[in-house]
C-alpha cells in the first residue's frame, strides 16, 4: 500500500503529543500534579514509579515534547518513538488518579509508531539515508493503525449500550445544563430532550462510524461527522484536552493510503523531493519481520482482552471500577462522593477520624472518593503515615458515600473492613459493596 497515510499519521501524532507536552508545561501541571502532592495514588504493581526531583521532572516533560517533534519529522524516528513510549508511560504511571482514556490511546499508538515502518516516507531519516526511502508500506501497517483507532470507537460505543445512557440520558442530563452559558446553543443544553438526542447520537456515532469510514462511498461524509462530533465534544467538555484533535487527525488513516498525493495533485501543489521514492527498490517498500508480525497479533489480542476484562469481575464496572482502565469507557459515568477514614490503634482501641487531605491533594481526594482502587491506595497511605509517626500499626476503615448518576448516595465500601490489612491486588475486592438498584 502507499506509504502516504501512515506518514501523515506519524506527523499528526508527533505534533499532537509534542503540543500536549508543551501544554502540560505551560499550564504548570508538572508542579501541581507531579511535584506538589506529598504522595501519589499508584497503580497496583507500579508503586515503585515515583516522579523525578523537580529539575528532572521538568526536563522529562520537555524531553517528551522534543521526542514528539522528532517523531513528526522522522528524525532518528525509531529511537525517538521508543524513548517517547517509555517516557510517556512512566509519566502516566506516576498517579492513577490522572488516568484518561486518551493517555492510554497515546501509549498504544506510540507503541505502534515505534514498531511499524512509518518513517520511510516524508521523513528526515529517509532524506538523509538512515532508512531507504519508500513510497509503499506493507498493508498490515495501514490496517494496524486503522484498528487502533477503530478499537476506541467500537468499545466506546458498546459501553454506551446501557439503560442509563439510552433511556435516562445519563450522565448527559446532569452535565449539559452546566454548559448553558455557552453562546448560541446554551439554551438548548438545558432541555432534557437535548440530552436524549445527544446520548443516542453519541451511541450511534461510536457504534457505526468505523463501518462508515471503511466504506469508500460514505467515507467523506463520515469524516465530516468525525470532525463535527469531536469539535462539539471539545466545546462541551474542554477538560478532555487534546483527545478530540488527536482523533480527528488519526482518523485520516481510514482514507485511501495515497490520499495526500491525490489531494496534492488536485490542488496542483508541487511535490517536495525528500528522497528517491520512484525507484524499483523504493516501490517494493519495507517488509515486516516475523517477529513484528507476531507482536502485532499479540498486540491485537490485548486490544480485545483488556477492554472486556471487566466481565470477569462481579458487579457493575461503572460502580466498582474493576476492569475500568483501558476499557474505553469514555465519559460514561457521573459519581460524586464523600470520604472519611476511621483510624484505630488495635492494642489500645483508641479511634479518631481522619480526612484524606492528610495524605492527598484536593484533586486526588475527589478521585479517591469515587474510585475504590484509589480509596484503597489512600487507606494504605494513611496507615503508613501513622505507622511512621507513632511506630506502631493502625487499622483504617472508610466511611465512603457515593452518589451514582444523581441517585441517592450509598456506601461504596464496607465500613467494617480494615482496608490497611487488605492487599492491593487485581483480584475482585469483596469489600466493595454492590450498587443498589436505582
Amino acid at each position: 500500500m502507499a506509504a502516504d497515510s501512515v506518514a501523515v499519521f506519524r506527523i499528526v501524532f508527533g505534533l499532537v503529543v509534542a503540543g500536549s507536552s508543551l501544554r502540560f508545561l505551560l499550564k504548570g501541571w508538572v508542579d501541581t500534579l507531579y511535584l506538589a502532592p506529598a504522595h501519589h495514588l499508584t497503580y497496583v504493581g507500579f508503586e515503585w514509579v515515583q516522579p523525578w526531583p523537580a529539575p528532572l521532572m521538568y526536563a522529562h516533560m520537555i524531553g517528551l515534547a522534543v521526542l514528539g517533534l522528532c517523531i513528526a519529522l522522522g528524525y532518528h524516528h525509531r529511537a525517538a518513538a521508543v524513548l517517547f513510549t517509555v517516557g510517556f508511560a512512566y509519566a502516566e504511571l506516576i498517579d492513577a488518579s490522572l488516568y484518561l482514556n486518551h493517555y492510554w490511546f497515546v501509549t498504544l499508538a506510540a507503541v505502534l509508531v515505534a514498531a511499524l515502518p512509518v518513517h520511510h516516507r516524508w521523513s528526515l531519516d529517509a532524506r538523509r539515508g538512515r532508512v531507504a526511502p519508500s513510497a509503499t508500506v506493507p498493508a498490515m501497517t495501514v490496517w494496524a493503525l486503522r484498528a487502533q483507532v477503530a478499537v476506541v470507537y467500537v468499545f466506546a460505543g458498546l459501553a454506551k449500550l446501557n439503560s442509563e445512557w439510552l433511556f435516562d440520558a445519563l450522565p448527559m442530563r446532569i452535565w449539559l445544563p452546566d454548559r448553558a452559558h455557552l453562546a448560541v446553543v446554551g439554551s438548548l443544553l438545558e432541555l432534557p430532550s437535548t440530552a436524549f438526542v445527544l446520548s443516542w447520537m453519541g451511541a450511534a456515532f461510536d457504534c457505526t462510524i468505523v463501518g462508515w469510514l471503511l466504506w469508500r462511498r460514505s467515507r467523506p461524509f463520515a469524516y465530516v461527522a468525525v470532525i463535527a462530533f469531536h469539535v462539539a465534544t471539545a466545546m462541551l467538555f474542554p477538560e478532555i484536552g487534546v483527545f478530540p484533535w488527536l482523533m480527528i487527525g488519526s482518523t485520516l488513516v481510514f482514507f485511501s493510503p495515497d490520499w495526500p498525493t491525490r489531494l496534492r495533485t488536485r490542488l496542483r501543489l508541487p511535490a517536495r523531493r525528500v528522497g528517491a521514492t520512484n525507484t524499483p527498490a523504493a516501490m517494493c517498500g519495507p517488509r515486516l519481520s516475523r517477529r513484528v508480525t507476531v507482536f502485532l497479533a499479540a498486540f491485537a489480542a490485548v486490544q480485545v482482552i483488556v477492554p472486556l476484562r471487566h466481565l470477569a469481575y462481579p458487579g457493575d464496572v461503572r460502580w466498582t471500577d474493576e476492569g475500568h482502565y483501558g476499557s474505553w469507557r469514555v465519559m460514561l459515568t457521573e459519581k460524586v462522593g464523600f470520604l472519611e477514614f476511621r483510624v484505630r490503634h488495635a492494642d489500645t482501641g483508641q479511634e479518631w477520624l481522619v480526612e484524606p487531605i492528610l495524605v492527598l491533594a484536593d484533586w486526588q481526594v475527589r478521585q479517591a472518593a469515587v474510585r475504590p482502587d484509589l480509596l484503597h491506595a489512600a487507606a494504605h497511605l494513611v496507615a503508613d503515615y501513622y505507622r511512621e509517626r507513632d511506630g506502631r500499626p493502625v487499622e483504617v476503615y472508610a466511611d465512603s458515600w457515593v452518589s451514582f448518576m444523581g441517585r441517592r448516595a450509598q456506601r461504596m465500601v464496607d465500613p467494617n473492613v480494615d482496608l490497611a490489612a487488605q492487599p492491593r491486588t487485581l483480584l475482585p475486592q469483596s469489600w466493595i459493596l454492590p450498587l443498589e438498584p436505582g
